[in-house]
């Protein structure tokens, strides 16, 4: 099977911040998979040749080469939905939403009829896209590309709490109130004391930590980040001004909705405790209490933190279970596994 991927192969177009989530986990990952040949052609090349050019080389490549799959992991705007309409001629089109809990309605909803199948992870988005009469969707979720992450041991390093991810206002209140509460918890990152930390490292925390946090609050409603939401977007490598208010409204309320990460499967791939909050549908993933621990509050939090720093085994317990479903249901071959067979049957 013959693939063309697009995303972003830096985080937001800048090479300092490092390769971005998309390129590890889905272009490194659709590489190691048997029997697919992937084509890499990533919005990064606009920044050289601007989008009308990169649009067009794009369904030059696609006539050229004639592909089983286009796949494209989606950002901002960076297709030509004229062109994105012209492909669906030559060859089968996915798009993958991330965030269609507080994107859907300024941004994927403009897209998805100029693909033949969309790919989104909130459990209501399904039923929102029907609405507005795209029936070319699918829900499949974050998973773990288990062929990176792993669990790495090392007796001589061993962590008791940590928390690896970018320093943000309601995290450090988390963070501080656990130290306050005695807990030693340490994390790591950009804009934390600890700094950011390799890919290697990473791991290496998640498989010798005894206690994993995955702390995803919501950002609130009422700092600049959030507000600007509501006047400006991004486009590509820019902000810009967005005049579609009543949209950018309603995306705006969404955006205290708690959404599964890829980090709620990362951590168990590496044999890791994880504690986290409750986030969309976490449920039907992992048993909560059996495989996972999930905390109500920060009193909850504590709580807890303290009770498996004790009882060694039954975190251990947890952790193994947790470490069996990934590998058995959360990997990303059987994320794609699944899309591919829908979209080529």
């Amino acid at each position: 099977m013959k693939i063309i991927y697009s995303g972003l192969k830096y985080s937001n177009y800048n090479p300092d911040l490092g390769l971005s989530f998309e390129h590890i986990n889905f272009y490194e990952f659709l590489k190691l998979l048997p029997n697919i040949e992937v084509i890499y052609f990533p919005y990064d090349d606009i920044l050289k040749i601007g989008k009308n050019g990169w649009n067009k080389k794009l369904l030059s490549i696609i006539k050229e080469e004639k592909p089983d799959i286009f796949f494209a992991f989606m950002f901002t705007d960076e297709f030509d939905k004229n062109i994105l309409e012209e492909i669906k001629k030559y060859t089968k089109s996915i798009a993958w939403f991330s965030d269609d809990h507080w994107r859907f309605d300024n941004y994927s909803k403009y897209y998805a009829q100029y693909f033949s199948l969309v790919i989104t992870t909130y459990s209501k988005a399904v039923e929102k896209y029907n609405k507005i009469g795209a029936k070319n969707v699918i829900r499949s979720q974050w998973a773990a590309n288990i062929e990176t992450y792993k669990p790495i041991l090392r007796k001589e390093e061993q962590f008791e709490v940590s928390f690896v991810g970018t320093w943000s206002r309601p995290r450090q209140k988390i963070i501080s109130q656990l130290q306050k509460a005695g807990i030693n918890v340490i994390a790591y990152g950009s804009g934390w004391p600890a700094g950011k930390v390799s890919q290697q490292k990473m791991m290496e925390i998640f498989s010798n930590s005894k206690i994993n946090l995955a702390l995803n609050p919501a950002s609130g409603y009422f700092n600049v980040n959030s507000l600007g939401r509501l006047f400006l977007k991004r486009s590509i490598n820019k902000i810009i001004p967005s005049f579609n208010f009543i949209n950018n409204f309603k995306c705006w309320i969404s955006r205290g909705i708690s959404q599964i990460k890829a980090r709620h499967f990362e951590i168990p791939a590496c044999g890791g405790f994880l504690i986290t909050s409750m986030a969309d549908d976490l449920g039907s993933y992992y048993k909560i209490g059996e495989e996972i621990v999930v905390y109500k509050n920060i009193d909850d939090l504590i709580s807890k933190i303290k009770y498996y720093l004790k009882n060694e085994n039954e975190r251990i317990k947890i952790a193994a279970a947790g470490y069996e479903k990934t590998l058995k249901n959360h990997a990303y071959n059987e994320r794609l596994d699944k899309i591919f067979k829908e979209i080529l049957k």
